[in-house]
C-alpha cells in the first residue's frame, strides 16, 4: 500500500482517504500481532503447568532403586540421617503424638480439626525413606506430609504423600490443588498392607516428586505450582474414624 513505511512527517501530507485505509490496515495487523502474542502466551502458560507422569498403572513391578532398600528397618547407603532421634526436633501435640521406645505414634477419631506433628527444620531437595502403619477401619486417613509451610496443628498447606481408601500411592497438596496424582484403587488393594507396615521411598528434586509403595512407583509428577521447601511430618485427618499412625523408621538424605 502506497504510504505504508512513510514517517509521520510524510504521512501528514497524504490524503484523507488513504490515512483512513492505512489506519484500518494498521489497526488489522496490530489486532493480528495481539492475538498471535496471546496465543503464544498461553501456550507458554499451559507448558509451565503441565505434569508429567511416568507410572505404570496397569502392573504391579517393583523398580524401587537401591537407594530406597531397607536393611533392619534402615536405609542402606552413606549420609542417611534418621529424623526420629530426637524428639526435640519435632513440633507436636503431647495429645495426639508420642515418643515411644520402638515409634514415633499419632492417634485421634473424629475430631473437627486436623492434628499434625512434623519437623522444626525445613528441606528442599531430599530422599525419605518411611517405614509407616496406619491402623484403623476403611475410613482411617493419613499421610507423610513433604515441604508443607504449617501455619499451626490443624493447618499444613503442602504436599501429602497420602495414605487411606481412595489416597494411598497418590500425592495430595492440602489445601492448594488437592488431588496432583492419583494412583488406582484397583491397584492399591493388591499392594498395601491393611492395618501392617508400608514402606514410602520418596524423592523430591525441584518441582519434580516421585514415589514408591512397597517398591511399586506409584508417584511420578512434574507439579510447577507446589511448594520447593517446607517441613516434613505426618497428618491425623479431621473428621475419620479412630486412626493409630506409628512410624518406626524415617530417614533422610539431602540431595
Amino acid at each position: 500500500m502506497p504510504g505504508e513505511f512513510l514517517n509521520q512527517k510524510e504521512k501528514r501530507h497524504l490524503p484523507a482517504k488513504q490515512k483512513i485505509k492505512m489506519k484500518k490496515k494498521h489497526g488489522i495487523l496490530n489486532k493480528k500481532k495481539i492475538s498471535s502474542r496471546l496465543f503464544m502466551f498461553s501456550l507458554l502458560i499451559g507448558i509451565h503447568f503441565i505434569s508429567i507422569a511416568q507410572v505404570d498403572t496397569t502392573s504391579l513391578k517393583k523398580t524401587l532403586p537401591k537407594e530406597g532398600k531397607m536393611q533392619h528397618n534402615k536405609p542402606k547407603g552413606k549420609g542417611w540421617v534418621n529424623l526420629l532421634d530426637s524428639p526435640a526436633e519435632w513440633n507436636f501435640e503431647n495429645k495426639y503424638w508420642q515418643f515411644t521406645d520402638s515409634s514415633f505414634h499419632g492417634e485421634m477419631g473424629r475430631e473437627t480439626e486436623h492434628h499434625y506433628s512434623y519437623t522444626k527444620r525445613t528441606y528442599k531437595d531430599f530422599e525419605l525413606n518411611v517405614m509407616i502403619r496406619m491402623v484403623g477401619d476403611s475410613n482411617a486417613n493419613s499421610g507423610v506430609c513433604i515441604r508443607i509451610n504449617p501455619t499451626n496443628y490443624d493447618n499444613a498447606p503442602g504436599y501429602q504423600v497420602d495414605m487411606g481408601k481412595g489416597y494411598w500411592g497418590s500425592l495430595w497438596e492440602e489445601r492448594r490443588a488437592s488431588m496432583v496424582q492419583k494412583y488406582p484403587d484397583a491397584m492399591v488393594k493388591k499392594l498395601v498392607h491393611q492395618n501392617g507396615w508400608n514402606h514410602y521411598y520418596i524423592i523430591a528434586k525441584g518441582h519434580h516428586i516421585q514415589a514408591w509403595l512397597n517398591g511399586v512407583k506409584t508417584i511420578d509428577i512434574t507439579h510447577d505450582a507446589g511448594f520447593l521447601e517446607g517441613n516434613i511430618g505426618f497428618q491425623l485427618c479431621h473428621y475419620h474414624s479412630q486412626t493409630a499412625v506409628d512410624v518406626k523408621s524415617l530417614y533422610i538424605r539431602e540431595l
